[in-house]
């Protein structure tokens, strides 16, 4: 009788749990996401659900830590630096719901690296022509000098022109090279390298290979619910001062 009274005990336990744990979730997914960063409750809640998530789907290539991997390719998840988007919850959600150049329909597919040093950089632009390999080493100078790096100054200028003309570069990196974040083209003039260590050989290879690396979509794998809590957990490692676990 006793065993049957504690069985049932935990019963009762368990389902009370699980409803506040709904309860908390659909207040989760009602109000606007970027908005709840200042809910403590929610905060800690979403963050304290999202880490283990994010450690079974997206830790495989950004590292346990959110640290990502340069020579793949893989954003740092943790330095505040967003290639697509602001870093909003909000846009972190749509990048785990939608992935990037991902099978999906609303995948974010706009920015596509041409690989410059082959005979068709982008086989669906043919406006799209190759460059020699004085000409990249031009383009890199420029983008030195952007960085306020020390620089050749006859190749720069050289590269400023190619860049602003005939290669096309501003197309996606604007003429200021400072980038797109709605497309997910990124600043070339900050000390931030998604490949490599920003040195010439590296950006050399970026240039004359391409760069068009993918994001899964997980918006048939995670719960809505999962897709917001993961979003808030990448959110907390990327403003760890001013945005605490709790």
């Amino acid at each position: 009788m006793r065993f049957t009274i504690v069985i049932i005990l935990a019963f009762l336990i368990g389902a009370a749990v699980f409803a506040e744990i709904g309860q908390t979730e659909r207040r989760l997914l009602r109000a606007d996401p970027d908005a709840l960063t200042a809910d403590p409750d929610l905060r800690r809640f979403a963050v304290r659900r999202g880490q283990p998530l994010f450690l079974v789907h997206c830790a495989v290539c950004h590292g346990a830590a959110g640290a990502g991997d340069r020579i793949k390719g893989v954003p740092d998840l943790t330095d505040g630096d967003w290639l697509y988007g602001g870093g909003r919850v909000a846009d972190i959600e749509r990048i785990i719901e939608y992935g990037i150049r991902f099978r999906h329909p609303k995948t974010w597919s706009l920015a596509v690296m041409p690989a410059y040093g082959q005979p068709q950089p982008n086989p669906a632009d043919p406006n799209i022509h190759p460059l020699a390999p004085g000409q990249i080493d031009d383009l890199i100078e420029f983008l030195l000098r952007q960085q306020g790096r020390e620089a050749n100054a006859a190749a720069a200028s050289r590269g400023a022109a190619l860049y602003a003309g005939d290669a096309g570069c501003y197309d996606c990196h604007a003429l200021d090279a400072k980038g797109d974040a709605a497309i997910g083209a990124p600043n070339l003039t900050d000390a931030v390298s998604l490949y490599g260590d920003g040195s010439r050989e590296a950006l050399f290879l970026s240039i004359a290979q391409g760069r068009q690396g993918v994001c899964p979509a997980w918006i048939m794998t995670l719960s809505a619910a999962g897709i917001r809590e993961t979003a808030f957990y990448v959110y907390s490692i990327s403003h760890r001062e001013g945005f605490h676990a709790d």
